[in-house]
Order: structure tokens, then C-alpha cells, then sequence
């Protein structure tokens, strides 16, 4: 089953120096950030780093180096700003083979929106699919690539890893046709919900028990006698069996 792309707004940022220097590049992972404050529409970050850090801002009398390929809103709008064979800069030394997500987050713990969330889960899925890449082992986080003593990002899903773990196995379900975009719920919003594999028992194990009923023809304390019965059933047709237990 192949995964549709989602809808993208393109808003891609001119050539520089500082956030698309042309340079090329093979994906080998994606990478998961956050844009750094809650409840700021991504269509800022978008305006930033195509209108002030692609013209040559600085901070500190140092110039900022800063983009993304992509930028997720809350309202779950994909933004692409960069071609994915091109390198950006937001991902430190992972920069030369990791295509870069900035994602906005809501509420006091960065977590993400419906909109969000399920928006994330489809653009890594495509991704991946695109690139032929693994959803569970070539998404990745900012901080899995610079640890946590430098950055935690993206802040949420590093605070609760058990919630990337689940995106991440969305994402692979996602792209092996286990789940359709419909399906996947925001395991982030607080309220106990996760995506489950129509008619399965978890997101991993197919159900494939079924009821069954027996019939039982009678209980001999002789051995002999139970067998004889159950010959005698069998010529009948039925498939009968002696089985022992104590009472």
C-alpha cells in the first residue's frame, strides 16, 4: 500500500548562505525538533528563517545559521521550505544526511495538537516511504543527535520517550498499510488515547483466536470403557477423543 502525500504548502526559501546553501543531500534520517515556544503558529518559524535569517541576522554580533525542510503548524498545515535533496541547518553534524521537521507545540508541556500530531505522522511515514527509510530506526530526535546536555528537543517527546516510541510506531504502521490517516490519534494531548491496528489486540499482534465448542460425550472411571465410546463414536463420524482429569 503507498502512503498519499500530504498536502504541502511550499514557501521555499531563496539561495544563501545561511539557511539553503544548495548543497546536496542523500536522507539517511529525519529528524524530529520543536520550534521553541509554545502556542507560536509555525507560520512565524516559516517567516523567520525565510525573511530575516536568510537575509543575514545576527545575534550577539555572530550570524545565525538556521532553517528547516519542513514546518508543521498547530493547525496541522505542512510548510516546506527547502527541497529534500538539499541540506539545511538545524540539526548540527546530522545536517549532511538528516532531513529537518520543526514542529509548533501547544500548552505548558510543548506537547502537540490533533491537527499536529497527526500531521507529523503522516509527512514521517511519506518521508520514509519516499526515501526508503525505517520508521522506527531512522526517525530521530535533535537531542538523540547532540544530547541532552546541550538541547532537549523536541522538549516533549524527550521528557516522555515512551510518546515517540508510540509516534514512531504510528508512523510504521502508517507506512505499511496497517492504519489509514483517519485512524491515528494524538497520544500527546493528555487524554490516555493511542492508535490502534483495526482488529488487533495491540499495535503489534494480530488477533487470530476464534470461540470454539465441545462436546462431551460422558466421564468413565474405567480407561477401557472411555475408550471403547469414544471407537464407537468415532464410527459414527465424530472426532472423538479420550482425555484424563481428576475430579
Amino acid at each position: 500500500m503507498s502512503i498519499k502525500k500530504p498536502n504541502v504548502v511550499e514557501k521555499w526559501q531563496k539561495k544563501n548562505k545561511y539557511g539553503r546553501p544548495g548543497t546536496t543531500l542523500k536522507a539517511t534520517k529525519v529528524a524530529i525538533h520543536y520550534t521553541g515556544e509554545a502556542d507560536v503558529p509555525g507560520k512565524n518559524t516559516v517567516s523567520y528563517f525565510n525573511n530575516v535569517v536568510a537575509n543575514g541576522y545576527k545575534v550577539n554580533g555572530k550570524y545565525v545559521y538556521a532553517s528547516a525542510h519542513y514546518v508543521i503548524d498547530l493547525d496541522g498545515t505542512i510548510y516546506q521550505l527547502i527541497p529534500t535533496n538539499e541540506r539545511c541547518y538545524a540539526t548540527n553534524e546530522a545536517n549532511s544526511y538528516a532531513i529537518a521537521i520543526e514542529v509548533a507545540t501547544t500548552g505548558k508541556d510543548n506537547h502537540y495538537t490533533d491537527a499536529t500530531y497527526k500531521a507529523m505522522v503522516h509527512l514521517v511515514a511519506w518521508l520514509c516511504q519516499y526515501k526508503g527509510l525505517d520508521c522506527k530506526k531512522d526517525v530521530i530526535t535533535h537531542t538523540d543527535v547532540v544530547g541532552k546536555n546541550y538541547k532537549l528537543c523536541p522538549v516533549y517527546m524527550v521528557k516522555n520517550p515512551s510518546k515517540m516510541t508510540q509516534f514512531k510506531l504510528d508512523c510504521y504502521n502508517l507506512k505499511a498499510g496497517k492504519i489509514n490517516v483517519k485512524d491515528i490519534k494524538n497520544c500527546t494531548n493528555g487524554k490516555g488515547e493511542v492508535t490502534k491496528v483495526p482488529n488487533t489486540t495491540n499495535n503489534n499482534t494480530t488477533t487470530t483466536e476464534k470461540t470454539v465448542y465441545r462436546v462431551i460425550a460422558g466421564s468413565y472411571s474405567n480407561k477401557d470403557t472411555a475408550e471403547k465410546q469414544a471407537k464407537e463414536l468415532k464410527k459414527k463420524g465424530y472426532d472423538a477423543f479420550v482425555a484424563p482429569y481428576n475430579v
